[in-house]
């Protein structure tokens, strides 16, 4: 639990997102838990940043159609307590957070201004991945997140290509093949398919988030091993 440092963090951040945070820690402390204070911001803000805006994009998008059906909820909870193997104080923080951010209902601007104040490229191109997992868990994307995810394009300064390449992803998930993995159909050529997988590769190489802690980094491992399945998968197949 090494990115939730102290109460202090809800409050390094200002405005509707600072209170967000502030009221989700606030409601975890009421709980009984033992937060070590930091008294001002370490070397962990970074992470404390993405995890923070992470969890409220996420929330904000599946608010985008009027309300986060049971599905999304799911999808959210479930990466932080399955995919990162949050637990105790830390859930409890992430359950909080979702409660906070649909009770105050931050500006997905401002959200994403502060994320954008720290993320590399890779980190918004890793949050636009998480989102379109949260709006396709109800297999229905509706006009309202399709709108939330073009301002969260425009905010976090995302390229049309690299759009389209993670949307064409999950475009295709239900046919659950390795060119589905790679954000492809099985009629591009192989040109495609090598550019298709260096740009997964570098995107989703654990290196690129291990300054955000070690449950990140087994998300990153996870995501870059299947890409690499996928492409030897593929190039068997296409004997290139």
């Amino acid at each position: 639990m090494g990115w939730l440092l102290g109460a202090g963090i809800g409050f390094m951040f200002g405005g509707p997102f600072g209170a967000v945070v502030g009221g989700a820690l606030q409601h975890v402390m009421s709980r009984g838990a033992q937060v070590p204070s930091t008294g001002r911001a370490t070397a962990h803000k970074q992470e404390q940043v993405f995890i923070s805006c992470l969890v409220a994009i996420l929330t904000k998008i599946s608010m985008a159609d009027g309300s986060m059906s049971e599905a999304e909820r799911k999808t959210i909870h479930n990466f932080f307590s399955r995919g990162l193997h949050y637990g105790g104080m830390e859930l409890r923080f992430i359950d909080a957070m979702i409660a906070e951010t649909q009770r105050v209902d931050p500006d997905l601007y401002e959200v994403c201004k502060v994320f954008d104040q720290f993320a590399s490229k890779q980190q918004r191109l890793l949050i636009l991945d998480l989102v379109y997992q949260v709006v396709v868990a109800d297999h229905v994307v509706t006009k309202g997140e399709d709108e939330a995810i073009q301002q969260i394009i425009a905010f976090l300064r995302i390229g049309k290509e690299e759009h389209e390449h993670i949307k064409s992803r999950y475009a295709l998930a239900k046919k659950r093949d390795h060119y589905a993995t790679l954000g492809l159909t099985p009629t591009v050529d192989i040109k495609e398919i090598k550019k298709a997988y260096r740009q997964l590769a570098s995107q989703y190489h654990p290196d690129k988030v291990a300054h955000l802690g070690t449950e990140l980094v087994a998300f990153s491992e996870k995501k870059f091993k299947s890409i690499n399945n996928a492409y030897s998968a593929i190039r068997k197949e296409r004997n290139f």
